[in-house]
């Protein structure tokens, strides 16, 4: 657990109705976290898939992302 505190990880955004979060990390730890969040299969007894979309340098870029898909109904629930 050493490593864990090097992440620098922060939920940033996390939107249960449309099914989407943005998460900020150090960059230097990016694909392990990726690695690490593929890796999660049930939370409260609940199966769930969490899938990496997109990557980004900035907050700003992401959310303008986020704001596009959810116009679309990309993350929307079936």
């Amino acid at each position: 657990m050493k490593e864990a505190s090097k992440f620098g990880l922060w939920i940033l955004e996390l939107n249960l109705i449309d099914n989407y979060g943005i998460i900020r990390c150090a960059h230097q730890t990016k694909e392990m976290l990726i690695a690490a969040l593929t890796l999660i299969q049930t939370v409260k007894s609940e199966n769930i898939i969490i899938s990496p979309v997109k990557t980004s340098g900035t907050i700003k870029a992401i959310k303008k992302h986020v704001s596009s898909l959810t116009k679309h109904n990309q993350y929307t629930k079936p």
